[in-house]
């Protein structure tokens, strides 16, 4: 759906960022997709970089711990605000993302007014 060259995979292999991972797992919780919030986070505070997640409850959590966490929404308006595309661009990512169950704030066609609403990246 995106050319994401800007994205790559973080391996956590030392016993500093399994120690890391382990921390976070225990601050989120275990399960399956409780360990995969754990990697964005401690991928995250590792990098001292920004986590993407729509978990509410794990925003909440790593919020809580000092990191600075947003949604795929404001991801997607910053990649506006860059230039990287444009608002139809990314209602249409809305909508592609939406249409696999995935539960974001608003729809493609409302992904505009949306973001300014909200005062945007």
């Amino acid at each position: 759906m995106l050319d994401a060259d800007w994205l790559g995979l973080a391996r956590l292999d030392s016993l500093e960022e399994i120690k890391c991972f382990a921390k976070w797992a225990q601050r989120i919780g275990s399960s399956e997709r409780d360990l995969g919030e754990a990697s964005v986070f401690s991928a995250t505070e590792l990098s001292r970089g920004i986590a993407i997640t729509d978990d509410r409850e794990a925003v909440a959590v790593g919020r809580a711990h000092g990191l600075e966490v947003h949604g795929t929404v404001w991801l997607l308006a910053c990649a506006v605000q860059d230039g990287k595309l444009n608002e139809v661009a990314a209602g249409n990512i809305v909508d592609g993302l939406s249409a696999t169950g995935m539960r974001l704030p608003c729809t493609g066609s409302t992904f505009g007014p949306y973001v300014r609403r909200n005062g945007g990246p």
